[in-house]
């Protein structure tokens, strides 16, 4: 009785709203939460797997273009730009975007 008169015991109301509070702030992990993460993780990875297999191909792709066009590397910037130009049509992306991605192929 004392502790509640000194107010050093909160009334339920109190305490449940800092849980609520505190909820909110810092999530409780659950088994429905745990499972979504996992979701997220493993679509995560899958996805990153298809990008890894499209770099490889676009990497193919370049490295096939400029074997069919001259021995000398003057002709790798064209080649840059005409494999980037046929990836942005077949990908139906920009001309940076697809460039971004030649670079990235190379650079793998």
């Amino acid at each position: 009785m004392f502790e509640h008169m000194a107010g050093l015991v909160s009334p339920p109301e109190v305490v449940a709203r800092f849980d609520e509070l505190f909820e909110r702030r810092y999530p409780s992990t659950t088994p429905e939460s745990a499972a979504l993460v996992d979701r997220i993780c493993s679509s995560s990875r899958a996805e990153n797997q298809v990008a890894a297999v499209q770099l490889a191909a676009i990497g193919e792709l370049f490295a096939y273009r400029l074997s069919r066009c001259s021995d000398t590397e003057a002709w790798v910037v064209d080649t840059m730009e005409a494999a980037t130009a046929e990836l942005a049509a077949a990908l139906r992306i920009s001309q940076g975007l697809a460039g971004s991605r030649l670079r990235y192929a190379r650079v793998t």
